[in-house]
């Protein structure tokens, strides 16, 4: 009995996971091998032919773009901007660092949908901030439309992503900024490097390791990000900023294709799975090293 105590302190927790995962998951599999649509419910059996109609189509290829323009280019612009910030907070005071650092981490804890409408709010055509602003300093135009703008609307989803995961980069380069030891900076300085010449040879070559952690986990995080893109745009103007996480929310609930639509979720499944084990891959390097 004490012997099985534990694994029947696990069970629930086990058959939990098991609803909420495993299931879904198989039971997706098992549809996107089966004709299935919301009208008429499943189907005949009919093989890989919802994975060749995936391929087939032209908006797959182009939601697949705009998905790795819209999670590589967002997660560069965070880990730009959160690099930025580690620095200054770096050479912040110790009085006033954990109250900014505080105060700079709080679009990681807003919810995605908040975080999406403020950003549809900041950049409405009538009545958004950011218009208000560039209209007063003569850059735009009044009534300018950024997110109904096929030429930026995706830039505008990335942005409002890079702000939303910005924190969580900064706080883990300013985690790798204070492991670097404080005695390469004084050989550099003693032997007349520049504060450029530091940075380039010491500080990046220090941050590789979370640089390279950090961009994994933003491309995966990003790669299979719905909400902040379906609040904002909804894949559009015209398929503009269409990612492929909304794109199974139009071939199932709009196009009534529940097949197509979980052929489409396990592709970005397996495309995620193979993210997943190259980020193993680093962390597993990270610690042989």
């Amino acid at each position: 009995m004490r012997r099985s105590l534990p694994y029947l302190l696990l069970a629930p927790a086990l058959l939990f996971t098991a609803f909420v995962l495993c299931y879904p998951l198989a039971q997706n599999l098992v549809n996107s091998v089966r004709e299935v649509d919301l009208v008429h419910g499943p189907g005949r059996w009919n093989g890989l032919a919802n994975y060749r109609h995936v391929f087939a189509d032209r908006e797959f290829w182009l939601a697949l773009r705009n998905t790795a323009g819209y999670a590589l280019g967002g997660t560069l612009m965070a880990l730009g901007l959160g690099l930025a910030l580690a620095l200054l907070l770096d050479r912040t005071t110790a009085h006033s660092a954990p109250f900014v650092t505080c105060l700079l981490s709080l679009p990681w804890v807003i919810s995605p949908v908040v975080a999406g409408f403020a950003w549809k709010w900041l950049l409405n055509d009538h009545f958004g901030i950011l218009n208000a602003w560039l209209s007063a300093a003569g850059i735009v135009g009044p009534g300018t439309s950024w997110l109904g703008n096929p030429r930026t609307a995706l830039l505008c989803v990335m942005a409002a992503r890079a702000w939303q995961f910005y924190p969580f980069a900064m706080v883990m380069f300013l985690a790798g900024l204070e492991s670097i030891p404080a005695e390469q900076y004084e050989a550099a300085s003693v032997d007349g490097a520049s504060a450029l010449r530091r940075f380039l040879a010491i500080t990046l070559p220090n941050l590789r390791p979370v640089s390279s952690v950090l961009l994994l986990l933003g491309i995966i995080w990003s790669f299979n990000d719905f909400t902040m893109v379906f609040v904002m745009t909804r894949g559009g103007p015209i398929d503009a900023s269409m990612v492929l996480p909304v794109l199974v929310r139009e071939f199932s609930f709009v196009h009534f294709d529940l097949g197509k639509g979980s052929a489409l979720s396990i592709v970005i499944f397996a495309v995620l799975v193979l993210l997943s084990g190259l980020y193993l891959r680093v962390l597993a390097g990270r610690e042989r090293a």
